[in-house]
């Protein structure tokens, strides 16, 4: 035991005092919020002008006039932007009356628009069909129809007629705009115990932020474990290690002094996020900003699943290096363990809309997937204490197999050089006394 000790407090000293640790520390909390906050920004950045032409058939101008005026007065307090400014984030449509009168070419009309279209992709066109108030039918062209500004439009397009028919039915403009107003859908969460609280965009961001640590910090000390397996066998320090510290020993070691230099950033980013969400409230309250609450338990259960995390995919990551010989075949090697980590990544959207079905239930009990998906669902919906114990104690069996295994690959596979063995021969090794 004191021989372990000994590596893990050399590989953890070694780390903890570089510059990187130091930096990384500080400034890999802001580089992933700053990931996490781009595609935001950039989505309210978006937009830009779009000239739109509207190829009128339906043969009621007050329908076009309804359609530009609903589209012209949308930047006050409707969902699209909800108390930002209204110039963010949406693309701005230009809307122009082309009126088709009936037996004119249609195609030839429309081929002239999408030439214009093609050459221009901020020029589009909409055709409004014949068919009337009551059978209104719209289409719209354009180069880019992935623009999520288009449902903007389509809304439009529904108040417009809604509010017109309801004009034509009798009602006056007070009326209408009552009877069209929107309401606000305040989401109220039903905790664990029975009580309620606020919900909201904050669940989300407060999850997918913990999943996004997680698979990040798992991901780069599992590759440094990796690594740093690799350099011992390449520099052939581990030939004079293995004299005197047996290689489960020196798996061990490795493993558990780099995972204490991970708790350690962990902690800090843990500490920090508590300082943020308890004594940085009222700051950012004085600032019209409201900061997402991170109970304590939360914070708990996202070291502990980190920590179970990193054991499993850092033991994994350690026989993966005691397999190759240098870091090309490691690229290769790694990527089945690596895309195990992955995986939760792609089927987080599953979780988050229904985080207790039995599908999120079963998916997030299973070991590898659990540390990201199971903090997930505690993040969201505060599952029963049963099923976070019972994907702990699955964890846990799981990575006291995974040590077995690994242990007994790697006292084998950090003496070997040149060919990567076969399936085969890692059974042979597994099998060795």
């Amino acid at each position: 035991m004191k021989k372990v000790w000994i590596i893990i407090r050399r590989e953890y000293l070694v780390r903890v005092r570089t510059r990187a640790f130091l930096l990384g520390t500080i400034i890999s909390p802001v580089l992933m919020l700053a990931l996490l906050a781009m595609p935001i920004f950039f989505a309210t950045r978006g937009g830009g002008e779009r000239r739109v032409t509207v190829l009128d058939q339906s043969g009621d101008p007050e329908l076009f006039e309804a359609i530009k005026h609903s589209l012209e007065t949308r930047g006050d307090g409707d969902e699209e932007v909800e108390g930002r400014n209204p110039n963010l984030g949406r693309t701005h449509y230009i809307l122009t009356r082309r009126v088709v009168a009936p037996g004119e070419d249609m195609q030839a009309t429309q081929l002239q628009y999408q030439q214009q279209a093609a050459k221009d992709p901020d020029t589009t066109y909409m055709v409004l069909q014949a068919g009337g108030l009551d059978h209104v039918e719209v289409e719209y062209f354009a180069k880019n129809t992935s623009d999520f500004s288009i449902g903007t439009l389509e809304r439009a397009i529904n108040d417009a007629v809604s509010a017109l028919r309801l004009k034509r039915a009798g009602l006056n403009p007070a009326q209408i705009a009552a009877y069209t107003k929107r309401i606000e859908l305040k989401r109220n969460k039903i905790t664990a115990s029975g009580g309620v609280e606020e919900g909201g965009r904050a669940d989300f961001i407060v999850a997918f932020a913990m999943l996004f640590f997680i698979y990040m910090t798992v991901l780069i000390y599992g590759l440094s474990v990796m690594r740093g397996v690799i350099e011992e066998k390449q520099s052939r320090i581990v030939e004079v290690l293995v004299s005197s510290v047996r290689p489960t020993q020196m798996m061990l070691g490795k493993v558990i002094g780099i995972g204490l230099v991970a708790l350690t950033q962990v902690g800090v980013w843990a500490l920090s996020a508590l300082l943020l969400t308890t004594a940085g409230v009222s700051v950012f309250a004085a600032r019209g900003m409201t900061m997402p609450n991170i109970p304590v338990s939360l914070l708990v259960y996202f070291v502990v699943y980190f920590v179970l995390g990193y054991f499993l995919y850092a033991t994994l990551y350690a026989l993966v290096g005691a397999t190759v010989s240098s870091e090309d075949e490691a690229q290769q090697a790694q990527i089945p363990v690596t895309i195990l980590l992955v995986v939760p990544m792609m089927i987080f959207n599953m979780i988050i809309a229904n985080p207790t079905s039995t599908a999120s239930i079963a998916l997030s009990m299973i070991p590898f997937f659990a540390p990201t998906l199971m903090m997930m669902r505690i993040a969201v919906v505060n599952p029963p204490v049963w099923q976070i114990l019972l994907s702990m104690g699955i964890m846990l069996a799981t990575i006291l197999g995974c040590v077995w295994v690994a242990a007994r690959i790697y006292r084998v596979g950090i003496l070997m050089y040149g060919k990567r063995p076969s399936i085969a021969e890692l059974g042979r090794w597994l099998r060795y006394s």
